[in-house]
């Protein structure tokens, strides 16, 4: 099967990299790409896949899959011209494919913002693994099938979290494994990266302008550093792609259910069945459709995915903290 990038036409002109962010997910990443937009440049961050879909999301997911699984050719130059050809900072798709990168752009000027790593596995566990596991559970399991976003980003999701929890998820040994994974790929940037062509930043020392400014060689801006992505905003940007696959989801299974019905209507006509156990059918339908407005009525709420009657809370974390 060829690959996704595969699919991308050679493009005429490739931006030059201006720097390429090493550091893991929920590690600044999201501020650093609003403070790159807001001082000119042109950035590439998961925002910009959520923004492009499911093709996107492929390409990634190769990405990944070629480094961590050794699934697939990894990803080289010509690859990654393709890929990020009109941005000239790349932020967090590195974490995915670190040696990949590190070999297209020898030269390049590289960040990494570091964070402690307990801290850390609480974030990625109340994001990003909260995520992956609700993609997996039902409604999500079903509704998935209905949009190609959120069934490939179940795919990548679910492959990732497996990755760097050593398949524990979303519990206690998964943590631990966070801890540890995160660790050894801090250390391994550091190991790979020449002192002279990284910048580390502490995120428990601040992340400002004052900490990015200067390794650019840009002035200071006066306007506030952007939003730190809580586990809450992180929500907020995931839920509306949930709802769309819920709306989605609800308007096939609806589609489903009315074919399955006018089979069992005329399997019963056919059958001569009793009034009255035509009349308990008929009530058994109207509960369907009540059931779907319900659902739709509901949906407004952008903090919760919701099923057939019942509610599934979204927003909610882990019991660990953010």
């Amino acid at each position: 099967m060829p690959r996704e990038i595969d699919t991308l036409a050679t493009p005429a002109h490739v931006k030059p990299k201006k720097l390429i962010v090493l550091s893991a997910p929920r590690t600044g990443t999201h501020g650093l790409y609003l403070a790159f937009k807001q001082l000119g440049y042109k950035p590439y961050h998961m925002a910009e896949v959520l923004a492009t879909g499911a093709p996107a999301i492929k390409i990634m997911t190769d990405a990944m899959k070629a480094e961590w699984f050794h699934e697939g050719a990894p990803y080289g130059r010509e690859e990654l011209d393709k890929w990020f050809a009109d941005y000239d900072v790349i932020i967090e798709m590195p974490f995915f494919m670190l040696r990949s990168v590190l070999k297209a752009y020898p030269d390049a000027k590289f960040l990494l913002t570091e964070r402690d790593p307990n801290k850390w596995a609480k974030s990625y566990l109340n994001t990003i693994g909260l995520a992956a596991t609700r993609f997996r559970q039902f409604p999500m399991s079903i509704f998935k099938h209905f949009d190609s976003f959120t069934f490939n980003m179940d795919i990548f999701g679910g492959q990732m979290l497996g990755y760097c929890t050593n398949g524990f998820g979303v519990s206690d040994q998964g943590r631990q494994a966070l801890v540890e994974n995160y660790t050894a790929y801090i250390a391994d940037v550091k190991r790979l990266v020449p002192p002279e062509q990284l910048k580390v930043i502490k995120l428990e020392d601040g992340l400002g302008w004052n900490e990015l400014c200067p390794y650019m060689d840009i002035p200071i801006p006066d306007t506030p550093w952007p939003s730190l992505n809580t586990p809450e905003e992180f929500h907020s940007i995931v839920a509306p792609k949930v709802q769309k696959a819920v709306s989605k989801g609800m308007a096939g299974v609806t589609t489903v259910i009315a074919i399955a019905a006018i089979g069992i209507s005329s399997q019963m006509v056919a059958k001569e069945r009793s009034e009255e156990e035509m009349r308990r059918w008929h009530s058994s339908s109207w509960a369907i459709i009540i059931f779907e407005y319900g659902g739709n009525e509901l949906l407004r709420d952008s903090s919760n995915v919701l099923g057939s009657g019942f509610r599934i809370e979204y927003g909610g974390g882990y019991d660990y903290e953010h």
